[in-house]
């Protein structure tokens, strides 16, 4: 992502088309949520100042986070595992891991995060994102907008023109 001058609409739309083109596993005809809800789950962190600097720790509420989305939309088959999108996430441009020191040559061989989260604790001491995703990821507008966009991916019948008022 061009981290120079661009406006941060110019960021958004490019963003936003990344998040439409995401690879994401496929089992039986039906397209994995898991990365998407990672991505809501950082959004969530975000809103709730959990998050207030570009390191996003695979702990308990990230994991909280996720399954609390997961479970909202998650159909038969899907299992609720957080490590592997918080992994997985890693062939995305914006989302990055800061490896943890000595640990470089055994995280460059991982493949996959094994569906738990014993290699992410020995290998990875957290993500941070791009600078143009964390400055959309650090805007409430911004997160409202790819919020929206994500939901509508996974529910293609979501409204958000005609949604009842949050109370």
């Amino acid at each position: 992502m061009n981290d120079g001058t661009a406006s941060l609409q110019e960021k958004l739309d490019h963003f936003k088309k990344e998040i439409q083109k995401m690879q994401r596993d496929v089992t039986h005809g039906h397209k994995k949520p898991h990365k998407l809800v990672m991505m809501l789950a950082v959004l969530d962190l975000f809103d709730k100042k959990i998050i207030i600097e570009n390191k996003i720790y695979f702990n308990d509420d990230l994991a909280k986070s996720f399954s609390n989305i997961f479970n909202l939309i998650r159909i038969e088959g899907d299992w609720n595992q957080p490590a592997p999108p918080f992994f997985h996430l890693r062939t995305s441009s914006f989302w990055k891991h800061k490896v943890k020191s000595g640990r470089e040559v055994q995280y460059a061989n991982l493949s996959t995060s094994g569906g738990g989260t014993k290699r992410i604790e020995e290998n990875i001491d957290y993500a941070y994102l791009d600078s143009s995703t964390y400055q959309l990821f650090s805007n409430k507008e911004m997160r409202q907008s790819l919020r929206e966009l994500i939901i509508a991916i996974l529910n293609p019948l979501s409204n958000f023109e005609n949604s009842a008022p949050i109370e």
